[in-house]
């Protein structure tokens, strides 16, 4: 699969499955679902297209984080729904207002 293909469902879910088991993550930690797959990824796309592409896989590393951290699993959605809203407002938080903007400065 190293053209660049999509995996249908069913490889992506077996693929989940065994990378979380390479790694020690049990359903105890959180249960790997369809759901949870398109909680993570959304959350990916809203950071990828508001934000910048490379801060989505950081940005869902911190997701995992932040649920580990909560030590519920059911955390997902509300931390993945935060993230989203942070994400949808990026832009407009990054811009400086135009009472920021920097002037050059007169020495002398």
């Amino acid at each position: 699969m190293s053209d660049n293909q999509h995996l249908p469902p069913a490889a992506l879910d077996a693929w989940l499955a065994a990378a979380a088991a390479e790694i020690g993550v049990t359903d105890d930690d959180v249960e790997v679902t369809t759901e949870t797959t398109r909680i993570v990824l959304h959350a990916a796309k809203l950071v990828a297209r508001n934000v910048a592409r490379p801060a989505a896989p950081l940005s869902t590393f911190l997701l995992g984080v932040a649920v580990g951290s909560a030590g519920d699993p059911q955390a997902l959605k509300a931390l993945a729904d935060q993230l989203g809203t942070l994400a949808l407002g990026w832009e407009a938080r990054a811009e400086p207002s135009s009472n920021e903007t920097s002037q050059p400065q007169n020495e002398g």
